[in-house]
């Protein structure tokens, strides 16, 4: 009888062992990342214009998802013919448009198809969150994306560090290459002497960056203050 009881003991112990052990390896076990995690990093944009956003004009955040720490390349804008796409050259990769053609509170996200030339873009969808300019006289845009919404691949998206960031505000989008109208337009740096400034930054860690400190853009270059892009703010944050 002794040698039965014994033997039950034994067993009830390895039950036990086994089950700390379950418990264990379940608290160390990797759980599919919530929503908020799947986004790696989320970018909070401000852009704000010397008089007031006007739906009929379009404004554009354009991002070059590069990873190139020399920032040779960026988004520049396109201001006479031939049009090209009607707003931005150089170099791009995704961007947002804000206007009243957008299908969603006006804020609309796109990628660039590769090897098109900068001329076939793919809808996205709208950002994470978005501010309307609230009242006739709102001078801001503010949105928030993921960076899961421009590259969907989670690991790829963590690993995006460089990236070059232009405002632009223009009047108008021509597309025929032989339109001679002038547009009026405005995007980083001085326009009225310069066209290729834009941002070149990293984004694989929590800052906030703002014009005040980079005296990238500057007010007062173009003549319809609607137009004329006088601060902007960037906010990167881990999720």
């Amino acid at each position: 009888i002794m040698g039965i009881l014994e033997g039950e003991m034994v067993k009830a112990r390895f039950l036990c062992l086994g089950l700390l052990l379950g418990l264990w390896m379940a608290g160390c076990a990797r759980f599919p990342p919530t929503a908020d995690q799947a986004g790696v990093r989320r970018l909070v944009i401000e852009m704000r214009v010397a008089g007031r956003i006007r739906p009929e004009y379009t404004y554009f955040v354009l991002f070059n998802l590069s990873n190139d720490p020399t920032g040779q390349q960026g988004p520049v804008p396109v201001v006479r013919p031939p049009w090209g796409n009607g707003f931005a050259a150089g170099a791009f990769t995704h961007f947002m448009r804000y206007d009243a053609t957008q299908p969603q509170g006006g804020y609309g996200l796109y990628r660039v198809v590769p090897n098109t030339n900068l001329s076939v873009f793919e809808y996205i969808g709208a950002p994470r969150l978005s501010e309307p300019p609230v009242g006739a006289n709102s001078d801001r845009l503010r949105f928030d994306i993921d960076l899961t919404q421009l590259i969907p691949d989670p690991d790829a998206a963590r690993a995006m560090v460089y990236v070059q960031v232009n405002f632009l505000a223009t009047d108008r989008v021509p597309l025929d290459p032989n339109d001679p109208t002038p547009k009026v337009w405005d995007a980083l740096g001085d326009s009225r002497v310069e066209l290729n400034r834009y941002l070149h930054t990293r984004i694989d860690q929590n800052r906030i960056l703002r014009n005040a400190e980079s005296g990238i853009e500057v007010g007062g270059d173009v003549a319809d203050a609607d137009l004329d892009v006088v601060d902007w703010r960037i906010e990167v944050r881990t999720l």
